[in-house]
């Protein structure tokens, strides 16, 4: 099948985190009065190059949209897959949702996004009404060895910026090849992980299990199984999750990414059907 390039609507920004890093966004504004904003939070190792089809989604459905690559992810600076502790990963989300103009906003973030969007929430975000958690970081479908495990811990402490390689295969996160192939900057994605970036998005994952509660209603959606991360996880903690309001999706048979997957048009349209919801009781108040 012929290759071909989605197109890049999106306008270009820079901005800079509390500590300085320099932070690559791109931005969609809606053609009619916007109805919100949605901001994007890509997954670990990629970047907001492969939502170009989300972003615009999300425009003719009458939002401004926002996607951010997080330090040493994408366009923005940093070390690559590195933060030096949790929050200043959290600090770069903050730093876009300072660019919002339009309320409410959603957040919408895809498995470590997803964990952000849910570690934002935890943390009782005020700026945030409604979130979107597809395929959250909870925890991975197959976990590294305890003796690897163990020689990554001793690492964390001399040389936190070890890489170790994901091993996440192209066919565990979408059964579409030739839509992954349209997406940009695919030159700037990372099949690694380094040593301290694990650590401190796999406590996180336990802090959130050992805790789940959220200041807003979230919709957390995922295939069913999920070859990277937990679909079982994911189940338990939308079944204790102390939140305004929750919705669970699963999608059989989808893989990772399913936004990308064959049937993303009925996905998105779920995600939109929700938030659409959400929105009209926001006003309603």
């Amino acid at each position: 099948m012929e290759s071909f390039k989605l197109t890049d609507h999106s306008r270009w920004r820079n901005l800079r985190s509390r500590d300085g890093t320099e932070l690559f966004c791109r931005e969609w504004e809606s053609f009619a009065p916007a109805k919100g904003t949605i901001l994007v939070i890509p997954g670990l190792g990629e970047q907001s190059g492969r939502y170009l089809h989300v972003g615009d989604f999300f425009q003719q459905a009458g939002f401004n949209v926002l996607a951010i690559d997080v330090r040493g992810h994408g366009r923005s600076g940093g070390s690559p897959v590195y933060a030096e502790g949790y929050d200043k990963f959290l600090d770069d989300v903050r730093t876009a949702i300072g660019l919002v103009k339009i309320h409410p906003l959603v957040v919408f973030g895809h498995s470590f996004g997803g964990q952000l969007a849910l570690a934002l929430a935890a943390r009782e975000e005020p700026n945030v009404v409604a979130y979107v958690a597809s395929a959250p970081w909870l925890a991975l479908t197959s976990p590294p060895a305890a003796w690897l495990t163990g020689v990554a811990s001793f690492l964390n402490v001399l040389y936190p910026k070890i890489r170790f390689p994901t091993r996440i295969e192209r066919r565990q996160n979408s059964s579409d090849e030739v839509h992954l192939d349209s997406l940009a900057d695919l030159e700037l994605n990372h099949s690694f992980i380094t040593v301290r970036a694990f650590f401190e998005i796999s406590e996180e994952g336990h802090r959130l299990l050992a805790n789940p509660h959220v200041n807003a209603p979230v919709l957390l959606a995922q295939g069913q199984p999920d070859p990277v991360t937990s679909t079982e996880a994911s189940l338990a903690f939308f079944g204790r999750l102390k939140a305004p309001g929750k919705e669970l999706l699963l999608y059989p048979g989808f893989l990772h990414e399913l936004h990308n997957e064959k049937e993303r048009a009925r996905v998105l349209d779920d995600y939109l059907n929700w938030i659409d919801q959400r929105i009209l009781v926001t006003r309603a108040r």
